[in-house]
């Protein structure tokens, strides 16, 4: 499994050190590690062009990547973009913050998103947060299932999509639950 982790760059490093090094003892690899690395020096003084190709080589460590874990008891605009863009690929996100140095980034307190974990840590927990957290992840991963539908199915979901501005994939799956859930053979 691989892990895009992301952390503003005078944020604490050594809380980045140990969430990286729990990952990587869980099993996880890092697909970078420029939040431990860079500081803020580097970054003010990046020309354009350095700062352009970062952002494109940031979406692309997000396309490769099977999670994203956020430390964000720093204020980090360009961890946001990140985070927006992750749930936009359907990975899952994990936003992770010091309880007594923060909080919650305030905005995500009102995103309700399956894939989206915000939790809280100290000193004693950072450890079994961090593992409980992955083993989320990993768990609501979504697994690709392709299959054929007749033209009228189509209209049918591009319809759904357009007037109850619904996108398809969330309908089918709302559909699946709700089969799941009132099955009893299933569920017994």
């Amino acid at each position: 499994m691989k892990l895009h982790f992301i952390g503003a760059v005078n944020g604490d490093k050594n809380d980045y050190k140990t969430i990286v090094d729990t990952a990587k003892k869980l099993g996880w690899a890092l697909v970078t590690e420029h939040s431990l690395k860079r500081n803020l020096n580097e970054v003010e003084s990046e020309s354009d062009e350095e700062s352009q190709l970062y952002a494109k080589r940031m979406t692309a460590w997000l396309r490769e990547t099977d999670a994203v874990l956020v430390e964000s008891t720093k204020n980090n605009l360009g961890a946001g973009f990140e985070i927006a863009t992750a749930l936009n690929l359907g990975k899952p996100v994990i936003v992770m913050y010091r309880l007594d140095k923060g909080s919650a980034p305030y905005v995500l307190k009102g995103i309700s998103s399956d894939k989206l974990q915000v939790i809280s840590y100290n000193d004693r927990t950072l450890h079994d947060a961090v593992k409980l957290a992955l083993d989320y992840a990993s768990e609501s991963q979504d697994t690709r299932f392709n299959f054929f539908i007749s033209p009228n199915h189509q209209n049918y979901l591009n319809w759904i999509a357009k007037n109850r501005k619904i996108p398809r994939s969330v309908f089918l799956r709302r559909l699946i639950d709700e089969h799941m859930k009132n099955n009893e053979e299933y569920s017994g």
